[in-house]
């Protein structure tokens, strides 16, 4: 057998076993709370996204992202910043950081309730979330041939993101 074909067997197997595992969480959780769980969640990762695309275009962390980052997410840039001290050797990927501080402070009780993969699994497969990584590509596709791309707010791009047709 080729490799090409042990690796989709390997993928389409993992694809399974995520699936099984997602539809076994389900249960676990009301509909109607997994359905606006989601939709919080794709909030939160279009906001991950446009902070990815504002601080990597201004090539830092300004005063006012900072501030706007302790607003909504108190105590991450501490977080992150002990994060950076203890891991020396890897390259700093702030949004990153931020997609595992909101997992792990805003969506705590889906793993504490025992369906985190559930809401994972469901929101991946979202279109909103789709569109929302779709601008992002765009965005950041605009940023690399033109480094002075206009950055608008983030309800603005919240909206052009989730309008998006990829």
């Amino acid at each position: 057998m080729r490799k090409t074909s042990q690796f989709r067997e390997a993928e389409a197997a993992l694809g399974v076993k995520s699936q099984r595992l997602a539809e076994a969480q389900r249960k676990k959780v009301d509909p109607d709370r997994l359905t606006q769980t989601i939709t919080d969640y794709i909030e939160w990762r279009t906001f991950a996204y446009w902070v990815r695309l504002v601080v990597e275009t201004e090539g830092c962390v300004s005063v006012e992202m900072k501030t706007l980052l302790e607003q909504r997410c108190p105590g991450f840039l501490q977080c992150a910043e002990e994060y950076r001290r203890t891991h020396l050797n890897e390259r700093e990927f702030l949004w990153l950081r931020l997609i595992s501080w909101i997992d792990d402070n805003i969506f705590a009780f889906a793993k504490t309730e025992g369906w985190p993969h559930a809401l994972g699994y469901f929101a991946a497969r979202d279109p909103r979330l789709d569109r929302v990584r779709a601008y992002w590509l765009l965005c950041d596709d605009d940023r690399n041939r033109n480094r002075r791309c206009r950055l608008t707010d983030l309800a603005e791009w919240r909206r052009a993101a989730l309008a998006h047709v990829p």
